[in-house]
């Protein structure tokens, strides 16, 4: 088969679009709704988001990183990638994902 050879912004923009955009927005709109249509407390309505919105990243890095190695990138590559985009914290993480085949934080 004939790959394209992803370049470092195509994995980093796939990651940041898949995973930290929608983080914020859940985090931001969970905070902000919770706080204006449910009457509580600001801070209490952001604790909430920030749960959801780590919910939601267990799940997506999980997809993001075996979208990765499907298409071939290292696992060196991928972990140097995605700390830079603050996408995942360590290597461990990418390696509970590909060896474990677990959710990672879950």
């Amino acid at each position: 088969m004939n790959y394209k050879k992803l370049t470092d912004y195509d994995i980093s923009l796939r990651g940041q679009l898949t995973i930290n955009l929608p983080v914020i927005f859940i985090i931001l709109t969970t905070g902000f709704g919770l706080s204006m249509y449910a009457d509580l407390h600001f801070k209490i309505a952001m604790l909430i988001g920030v749960a959801l919105g780590w919910i939601y990243w267990s799940f997506s890095v999980k997809r993001w990183i075996e979208w990765a190695v499907a298409n071939n990138v290292e696992e060196e590559r991928l972990v140097n990638i995605g700390k830079k985009g603050l996408l995942v914290w360590s290597k461990n993480t990418v390696e509970t994902v590909t060896k474990h085949n677990k959710i990672p934080f879950m």
